[in-house]
């Protein structure tokens, strides 16, 4: 019994060690550090220590172990996605510590260009989202929190090698001086390809072993240099680049039309200034920052990759996007039963396009503000209430059109003017909207041991530039009079911690109104039809998600969980696709000696439907397994090796798209 309760003690221990050390301005949860339960009651929190125990190199690779989090891809772009209850990226907005990251046109991010080398956590939240988050946390919110030095001096250094010719190489370095602190982290991580599960039957456009134009390489450095006057006050600043180029490869099914894309390249680079200042009563946190995204995406017409598609027009296009903005956020201090925050943010996202041989560059952008206020209310030891609302509003304030001057060779009149009748509009009216979200939450604690919460919020998320103004290769009709999508979404959990395991639960619903989908509409009196979004969807969500933490007295630890979820089109218009209806992961952590541990993970994910129009494709249901065992040499050097996919299975994330087969790897780290 001691033992049991010593390990359950020396778990807690590590945990709260975690939170002590992790970088405090960068976090964007509202509920205090020092009050570890509720956290990990609203919030899942993925640790560098267990991240890194994992081998999970990428933010996607991490997220994919939270419940109800699930990784899709986009194959034929080669980007790695997440769902979050069945939402996409543009519903769950991402953050590096509290600065929103995002391409300005779309709302998207490929997550597995992030690396997680310099991150001390990833905090997610989801349904009931804090109203001081900002704009379009419609479903959640996902935050990056950079590392921060604790010692005088202090470092790691990594290498190691994966199939594929793969390399990864990392190095961390800090200082933590009595009234500032520098941090430096650099990374690298490529790959030539990655090998084809034995099992994949080749076709015409994919003869197995490695995958055709598979290769990646993604560079990272991160220098943060902060100022602590005392105390309580923190101001820091912030420099992140990152560079990357990736292939793009084609799709083995020799039914859809294959596309010769590749990424020249793919980078982002980020400024941000971040401070906390306590007086009398209240604190004052601030966050000033500005963001650049930039691409280059070539298009040919075979897989020589030599000659460009459509005679070269346009070819490579390049995007060149930036935000800019500011938070504020006011708090209360030294209450004892009562907390009020208020947050204010701004940003202006600009998007600018182009390609080598067009005359014309266009730009569309867009400002995003959002004033929320939450209130929280300890009524009595058992029970509190939290109360808030926001207002979020949007307005367009530049959308060139990129269809201007068009001459029409599409349908009856192939010499007019473009059949969409935006051949002679040189700039689309601008768009806007607004939306108020209140929120309602209250938790009772039977005792330490058992709480329960219960909550409802209506949220919101505003059309991007992409959804109104885009063109899709001529597929599509632009649509400025998009409305904002909005939903109520009720959840109810509890969390009971028992003497050495822990039990969490959650029940969702959501209703979701005016969802955009494509429908056809006619064009030129009727005679042609061509795809438009628009405001057409009503979906209905619903599942639960349970957890289950145990830690066994003879060193093994277990972490599982499983998500329920449906998702679906009320009306039947269209399939939901990327979500899968059943998902479980497991990862086991074991110690047979203080200096050797090995770990093992599984995910098992049900069938879900990628096609974007029918019809619909199917990937299958997949079952990975993982394992890794870490070697302590000494105090300072550890070496380890694993299997990612241990069985060989071949499996995939969007049909056509067959992912990984095994990968072997192995590295040396340096702690010192």
């Amino acid at each position: 019994m001691k033992q049991i309760v010593g390990l359950s003690i020396a778990v807690a221990l590590v945990i709260d060690l975690a939170y002590a050390t992790t970088f405090e301005l960068g976090k964007i949860d509202v509920l205090d550090s020092s009050n570890l339960g509720d956290k990990k009651f609203d919030n899942a929190v993925v640790f560098d220590e267990e991240i890194q125990n994992h081998e999970k190199k990428t933010i996607a690779e991490a997220l994919d172990t939270i419940s109800g989090v699930n990784i899709y891809n986009s194959g034929a772009r080669n980007e790695q996605m997440i769902t979050v209850r069945g939402f996409d990226v543009k519903h769950v907005p991402l953050f590096i510590d509290g600065i929103p990251i995002a391409v300005a046109y779309d709302g998207y991010v490929d997550f597995s260009r992030f690396t997680t080398f310099d991150l001390s956590q990833i905090e997610m939240s989801k349904g009931l989202t804090s109203v001081l988050l900002g704009a379009n946390a419609f479903a959640g919110a996902i935050n990056l929190v950079t590392k921060k030095p604790t010692k005088e001096f202090e470092g790691i250094l990594s290498a190691g090698v994966f199939t594929g010719e793969g390399k990864k190489g990392y190095l961390n370095i800090g200082t933590n001086q009595e009234n500032y602190y520098i941090q430096l982290s650099t990374s690298y991580l490529s790959r030539d390809n990655f090998p084809l599960s034995d099992d994949f039957v080749p076709t015409a456009l994919e003869d197995g072993d490695a995958r055709e134009q598979s290769g990646t390489q993604d560079k990272k450095i991160n220098i943060k240099v902060g100022f602590t006057p005392n105390a309580t006050d923190e101001y820091a600043i912030n420099y992140i680049k990152q560079s990357a180029d990736k292939g793009v490869p084609p799709t083995t099914d020799a039914v859809d039309f294959p596309r010769y894309w590749d990424w020249n390249y793919w980078d982002k680079e980020s400024i941000y200034f971040l401070s906390k200042t306590n007086f009398d009563g209240f604190y004052l946190k601030s966050r000033l920052f500005y963001d650049k995204f930039k691409n280059s995406l070539s298009i040919y017409t075979d897989n020589s990759y030599s000659t460009y598609s459509f005679g070269g027009i346009g070819n490579p296009s390049w995007y060149d996007d930036n935000t800019k903005g500011i938070s504020v956020e006011l708090g209360q201090l030294n209450s004892t039963n009562n907390k009020l925050k208020v947050a204010l943010h701004a940003k202006k996202d600009t998007h600018t396009e182009g390609g080598e041989n067009q005359a014309a560059l266009y730009e569309m952008s867009v400002n995003t503000y959002s004033l929320g206020i939450e209130d929280s209310y300890q009524i009595n030891d058992k029970t509190k209430i939290t109360l808030g609302a926001s207002y979020d509003k949007d307005e367009v304030q530049r959308a060139d059109n990129t269809n201007f001057g068009s001459k029409g060779n599409y349908g009856s009149i192939p010499d007019g003017t473009d059949i969409t009748g935006y051949g002679l509009l040189k700039e689309f009216a601008y768009g806007k909207a607004d939306a108020f979200n209140p929120m309602a939450k209250i938790e009772y604690s039977f005792d330490e041991s058992l709480k329960l919460y219960g909550g409802v919020a209506k949220k919101t998320r505003f059309p991007s530039i992409k959804d109104r103004y885009s063109f899709k290769f001529k597929r599509f009709i632009p649509n400025s009079n998009l409305k904002e999508e909005s939903t109520i979404n009720y959840e109810i959990g509890f969390r009971k911690d028992f003497e050495n395991s822990t039990l969490k639960g959650s029940i969702f619903y959501a209703n979701i109104k005016d969802f955009i989908q494509s429908t056809y509409v006619d064009v030129y009196f009727g005679t042609t039809q061509q795809q438009q979004l628009q405001n057409i969807g009503s979906v209905r969500q619903k599942g639960f998600e349970i957890e289950y933490l145990h830690a066994f007295e003879n060193g093994l630890t277990l972490n599982a969980n499983y998500t329920k979820l449906l998702l679906e089109d009320k009306d039947g218009l269209v399939e939901i696709t990327n979500v899968p209806q059943d998902k479980l992961t497991m990862a086991l952590s074991y110690k047979p000696l203080a200096n050797l541990m090995t770990t093992i993970d599984m995910k098992y994910s049900s069938s879900q439907k990628t096609s974007a129009t029918a019809p619909y494709r199917e990937t299958g249901n997949m079952t990975l397994w993982n394992t890794k065992m870490i070697y302590d040499v000494s105090k300072q050097t550890s070496i380890d090796v694993g299997v990612h996919n241990i069985f060989d299975k071949n499996y995939q994330l969007d049909y056509g798209f067959p992912e990984s087969g095994r990968v072997i790897f192995a590295n040396v780290t340096y702690k010192f």
